[in-house]
This record gives structure tokens, sequence and C-alpha cells, in this order.
């Protein structure tokens, strides 16, 4: 499974003409962010320090399932990876509303909330004892979809720097989903982004590539019933099988009211990312 949305907010120093005339008109009286006047006389054009917006991304990639442990009636788990070894990939479909705050012309921190839904296949493949003694081990394949749904929500930082056009983020982000397991899912996922800050038609346009760090791995457990009468323990640790993605990305501010970021990258695995977020600034 995977978390945690990443944030956008981006803006770096950039030397240039003053603002143009609707940016400081439509700016409010704020003494967010902290030495803004200082950073703006310098030419350097700021984003309105509020924003509310949504965060939609995909994710789709393979599942490591590291160790397995099972135990029936209260009986403390134990390891099954020496009876069945265990694959799996994930598609995520994450829609969370972010709010944020640039506190200094290069501190940025936000807040989400939302909802995932995550579909799963998982293949097992099971050795079992023979039928007759001294017969020949039987193995068998399973394949088992399924599907889980639930809430996210979670704090991050953003850090901004940059020279003449170009500019570097770094950005953390702590989230947890409840997906109805007995403990919640916990991520820390970074992000490391540099590019370019320009302009199309007076209005700032950015483009980036970045390398992501999707620290999801976790242990999901619970207890189901046995079909066979009584109660099953299970533990599984998983995380993603390649946690590191390669992306490319942009975002224009069409007006100083409204930005529009897309992002999308890859695993070079197989497993890949799109993420739309549109965002309001006042």
């Amino acid at each position: 499974m995977a978390l945690l949305p990443i944030a956008f907010a981006i803006e770096a120093a950039r030397a240039e003409e003053p603002a143009p005339p609707d940016s400081v008109s439509s700016r409010r009286d704020s003494f967010l962010p902290i030495l803004g006047d200082e950073a703006r006389k310098r030419g350097i054009e700021l984003p309105l320090p509020l924003g509310a917006g949504l965060v939609y991304y995909h994710l789709d990639r393979d599942i490591e399932v590291s160790d397995v442990r099972v135990g029936r009636n209260g009986a403390p788990p134990t390891s099954v990876n020496q009876f069945a070894a265990l694959a799996a990939t994930s598609r995520v479909d994450n829609l969370n509303v972010k709010v944020d705050v640039w506190i200094l012309p290069f501190v940025n921190v936000y807040a989400i909330v939302g909802y995932l839904w995550n579909k799963s296949d998982t293949r097992i493949d099971v050795t079992l004892p023979p039928l007759l003694p001294g017969g020949t081990p039987r193995r068998k394949t399973l394949d088992v979809p399924t599907e889980i749904e639930g809430s996210v929500g979670g704090l991050g930082l953003t850090l901004a720097g940059g020279y003449g056009p170009f500019f570097l983020t770094y950005d953390a982000n702590f989230a947890q989903a409840d997906l109805g397991f007995d403990d919640r899912f916990k991520a820390v996922v970074t992000s490391l982004r540099g590019g370019w800050n320009g302009a199309v038609c007076t209005r700032p346009l950015r483009a980036w590539l970045s390398v992501t760090d999707w620290n999801t791995f976790a242990e999901a457990s619970g207890t189901v019933e046995d079909p066979d009468g009584g109660t099953l323990r299970f533990e599984v640790d998983q995380g993603p099988a390649f946690r590191y993605t390669y992306g490319i990305g942009s975002q224009y501010s069409w007006r100083p009211w409204f930005e529009f970021a897309v992002d999308t990258g890859t695993d070079f695995h197989g497993g890949w990312y799109l993420a739309l977020i549109p965002v309001f600034r006042y």
C-alpha cells in the first residue's frame, strides 16, 4: 500500500521585474509569510500565503511480502513462510483535501485529510504435504484479489530555495491510514525536486524532476474466523518492492489565486504514479 500524497506548493527565489498588478492587488494584507516584505523588495514574487485544494493520485506498484505469521485460537502467530510464498501488486486511488500556509518565503507547512481505495492481487504459492507417506509434496498456486478502503490523514513540511531561474525543494510527509486492521498504517514519504522557474503569459510556470522515497513498510494484523471453527490471528509484514520513484512534473499559476500541478513518475520496474493538484490561494 502507499500513502501519502506529495506537497506541490513550490515557490523558489526568482530575480525578475516586480510582480504583475493583479498579483499585488489581489494579495490580502497579512503578516504571512514572515520576512515576505524583505523577499519582495528583492524582486521575488511570492504566492499568496494560504492555500486550500484537492490532491488526487493514482499509484500502481509491486508489493513485497517479507513474512506471514498465523496463530489459531489465541496461539502466538508463527511464520508460515516455509509453506507459502506470496507476491502482490497494489493499485491505490487517493483523494485528499489539502490546506497549507507559507510560514516563511522558503517554508511551507500543510495538512491533508481524505480517503483511499486499494485494490490488490496476491499470488500464493503453497507447499502441501504429500497425500501418501513418502510421496511428492504438492504445490498449489492461488490468485486472491482483495479490495480495502479507508480514511487517511497527515502533516507535511516543504523547504524551498533557488538561484536565478532554478529551484530546489525538499518535502517530508507523515501520514496514517485506517483500513480496518488492528493498527493504522503509518508512512513517511520524502521527496527532492529540482527544476526551472519561468513564466508563460507573465504567470509563473515551473517544471521539475524528482526522486521520492516511499517508506510505507507496515505490518497488517487482525483476527478472522476460521472456516473450521475458532479464530485465526494473522500478521503480515509488507511494503513496496521498489521504494524509490523518479518523476517529472509541472505547475502553472493561471491566476494569483489558482495553481494547478501535474506530477507523474515510475520506479522503472512497472510501477508508476500520477498526481493532479488544483489549489486555490488567498
